[in-house]
C-alpha cells in the first residue's frame, strides 16, 4: 500500500518500493503460554524520516481495537511532533491520523476479538503506507555482553540471553578493532566498517573466539544473528567490549592436563569432572585478600580475571558430566550455562539451603548427546534430617545432644541429585550426586551426619528407580572437606563407621552422642585414588575432593594426572595467576560394567 505521493517520486522510488514489497517488514509478536500479556514490536518512520522502534505491551484478552488505537496514538505522538505543533497553531490544518488495520488471509480482522486470537502468524498489519508481516515468537537476542577482562589465548565467551532460538543455528561474527587506524582519522578507508571512529575487521565466525598476541590493545566486537529451527532469522545485535585485549598469563598447568582429554569420549564410556571453583563471595573480601590468600595479587583474585581461566579450563577437559561447587549464582547464569550450552550441555544450579540466602551453590552439567535427564531429587541436608522418615532414627540420636543438634540444623549444605540415562547404552542409568559439606576443621562429626543423611536419600532415590527395573549406578562427588584419614573416607569406602570412632569426639563431651554408628549399602570406590592434595593454600594442603563411584556398576579406565607440585607452588599456593581456584579439578574416564 503506497500513497500517491510516493508513486510520483520517479523510477528510483519505484525500484525501492518493489524491494520493500519483496522483503516485507515484520511486526514481531511475543506470545508465551502462561503469560497474561503479549508484546508487539515493529519499526516505523514517515517518508524521509529515520525509523524508530515501537514496543507495545498489551493484555492477551484485550480487544484488538484497543491495541490498534494505542498503537496509532503512540506512532503519531513520536513520529509527527512538528506536524502536531503546526496543527495546534493553525486551525486550518486537519488533525493528523494514521489508518491502521489487521488482515488475515485477505480478510480484515474484527477489532472486537482478543489480541491473542488476532495476532497470528501470516497476518498483515497495515499502518499508514506500511504493510507488515506478523510473525509470532521470532528468534531474539534479549541481552548480549562481552567480558570486561579479555586476555590473549583465553577464549571469549559472551553473556547472552536468547529466546525462541536454536542455539546450534545461531551465528556469531567477531571483529577486532584495527588499531593501526586509531586514533580516528578524518577520512577513514571506505572498506573498513566504522563504529564511533574506529575501524573493524572481521576475524572469525566460530564460537568462541580466542584473541592472539597481535590483538593486544584492541577492542573486540561481536555480532549475534539469531535463527530458529524453522529457519527464521531475528534481528542481529552487536556489542563492543568495554576493555581492550590484554596479555594473558601464558601457559597454564591445566593445559598440560588437557593433553589427556583432547577428544570427547567414545561410545559406552564417559568422562567425569568435579571441581570447587572458589565462589567470588569467598574470594572478593578484605579477609580473603589479607588473610586467606595474601600471596595472590588482588587483580588475580577478581572474578572477571578468574572467570576467563575457568571458562578455558572447564570445557577443555571434554568431560561428559561436570559437578561444580562454590558456583556463584550470577556466574552460573551469565557465564557457565551460556558457555556450556553452546557446546551441547544442559545444566542446573542448586543454591545453598536455609534462610541465609547465600548466593552460591552447586551446579551439574551433562552432555546431551551422551545422556538424557530423567529426574532431579535435590535436598537440603538439614531439612531432610529433620523432616524425612528415613532419617527419623538419626535425628532422634542427634537430638540427644542439644549442642550437636544446634550445630547441624543451621548448616546450609545441599545434595544435588541428578538422574541421567545413557543415550548410548540402553537401560543404563546413573545417579549423580554432588555436595559441599560443612567446612570447619573441628567438625568432622557434623560432616558425618550430613553424609549419613545424603546416603540415606540416595538409597531411597536409587530404590525408586530400581523397582521400575532400571540398572542404576551411583556417583557421589564434591568437596567433602574431609581428608582420607578421617571417618568420612572410612564410612564411604568400608560402608560402616563404628560409634566409638574418634571423629565422634571432635566436639567434646557436649556434642558426643552414645551408640551412633553409621552404615550404607553402596559399594563405593574413589575413582581418582587419593591425591596428595586437591586443596592447596598457605595454611593447609590436603585431599578434600573426591569422585566416588559404584564399583558394582562402573569401572575406571583412566585418570587425568594431577598438576606437579612445582606447578602448584610456582606462585606459592592457590589460587594464583594460572590456577583460578584454591582447589584442583578431578577428572576421570568411566565405563559401564
Amino acid at each position: 500500500m503506497f500513497s500517491i505521493r510516493s508513486l510520483q517520486i520517479g523510477a528510483y522510488s519505484f525500484v525501492r518500493c518493489v524491494k520493500t514489497f519483496r522483503t516485507m517488514p515484520r511486526v514481531s509478536v511475543r506470545c508465551v503460554e502462561g503469560d497474561e500479556r503479549l508484546q508487539i514490536s515493529f519499526k516505523y518512520g514517515r517518508e524521509g524520516a529515520k525509523e524508530r522502534v515501537y514496543n507495545l505491551d498489551r493484555l492477551k484478552n484485550e480487544d484488538l481495537g484497543k491495541a490498534l488505537e494505542h498503537m496509532t496514538r503512540k506512532v503519531i505522538s513520536k513520529s509527527t511532533k512538528k506536524l502536531q505543533k503546526k496543527a495546534r497553531l493553525d486551525n486550518t490544518v486537519a488533525p493528523i491520523t494514521i489508518p491502521v488495520a489487521l488482515f488475515h488471509q485477505n480478510d480484515r480482522v474484527s477489532t472486537d476479538i482478543p489480541n491473542q486470537e488476532a495476532w497470528v502468524d501470516g497476518a498483515e498489519l497495515h499502518l499508514g503506507d506500511n504493510v507488515y508481516n506478523v510473525e509470532l515468537n521470532v528468534p531474539a537476542v534479549k541481552t548480549l555482553a562481552l567480558p570486561t577482562c579479555i586476555m590473549v589465548d583465553c577464549p571469549i565467551f559472551c553473556n547472552y540471553e536468547l529466546e525462541f532460538v536454536d542455539i546450534d543455528k545461531c551465528e556469531f561474527v567477531w571483529h577486532i578493532e584495527n588499531t593501526k587506524l586509531s586514533p580516528p582519522v578524518k577520512d577513514p578507508p571506505a572498506v573498513c566498517e566504522q563504529s564511533e571512529g574506529n575501524a573493524w575487521r572481521e576475524v572469525s565466525k566460530s564460537y568462541p573466539y580466542t584473541p592472539s598476541g597481535e590483538h593486544v590493545g584492541s577492542k573486540v566486537k561481536l555480532q549475534c544473528i539469531p535463527h530458529d529451527e524453522k529457519g527464521r532469522t531475528g534481528d542481529s545485535v552487536e556489542v563492543e567490549s568495554k576493555g581492550r585485549v590484554r596479555p594473558g598469563p601464558g601457559p597454564c598447568p591445566f593445559e598440560r592436563r588437557q593433553e589427556y582429554t583432547r577428544t570427547v569420549t567414545g561410545p559406552g564410556c564417559f568422562r567425569m569432572l568435579t571441581y570447587n571453583i572458589l565462589a567470588n563471595l569467598y574470594a572478593d573480601s578484605e579477609f580473603s585478600r589479607d588473610m586467606l590468600y595474601p600471596y595472590c595479587p588482588p587483580e588475580v583474585l577478581e572474578i572477571d580475571y578468574r572467570k576467563q581461566l575457568l571458562l578455558k579450563e572447564i570445557p577443555g577437559y571434554n568431560a561428559d558430566i561436570l559437578c561444580l561447587q562454590e558456583v556463584d549464582k550470577k556466574v552460573f547464569a551469565a557465564d557457565l550455562f551460556p558457555t556450556l550450552q553452546v557446546q551441547g550441555f544442559d545444566g542446573f544450579f542448586l543454591q545453598k539451603a536455609g534462610t541465609s540466602h547465600v548466593p552460591e551453590g552447586s551446579a551439574t552439567f551433562f552432555r546431551k548427546n551422551k545422556f538424557r535427564l530423567i529426574g532431579q531429587h535435590n535436598i537440603g541436608l538439614s531439612e531432610t534430617l529433620e523432616n524425612e522418615d528415613q532419617c527419623r532414627d538419626l535425628y532422634e540420636k542427634v537430638c540427644t545432644s542439644q549442642a550437636l543438634k544446634a550445630k547441624v540444623i543451621v548448616r546450609n549444605s545441599t545434595l544435588q541429585v541428578t538422574m541421567l540415562e545413557s543415550t548410548e547404552v540402553p537401560g543404563k542409568q546413573v545417579c549423580v550426586a554432588t555436595t559441599h559439606l560443612y567446612f570447619h576443621p573441628r567438625s568432622p562429626n557434623v560432616r558425618l551426619i550430613q553424609m549419613a543423611v545424603g546416603l540415606r536419600h540416595l538409597e531411597k532415590v536409587v530404590k525408586m528407580y530400581e523397582v521400575k527395573g532400571s540398572e542404576v549406578a551411583v556417583i557421589l562427588c564434591g568437596d567433602l572437606n574431609s581428608t582420607p584419614e578421617t571417618g568420612m573416607y572410612r564410612l564411604l569406602t568400608t560402608r560402616h563407621l563404628p560409634s566409638k570412632y574418634s571423629d565422634w569426639y571432635a566436639g567434646g563431651k557436649p556434642e558426643f552422642v552414645e551408640d551412633l554408628s553409621l552404615s550404607h549399602g553402596f559399594k563405593l570406590h574413589s575413582a581418582c585414588g587419593v591425591p596428595d592434595y586437591t586443596n592447596y593454600v598457605a595454611g593447609f594442603q590436603g585431599a578434600l575432593d573426591y569422585i566416588f563411584i559404584d564399583s558394582d556398576q562402573l569401572d575406571v579406565t583412566s585418570v587425568v594426572p594431577m598438576p606437579t607440585h612445582d606447578e602448584v607452588t610456582q606462585h606459592i599456593a592457590l589460587p594464583n595467576a594460572v590456577f583460578p581456584s584454591d582447589h584442583i579439578a578431578l577428572v576421570c574416564e568411566l565405563t559401564w560394567k
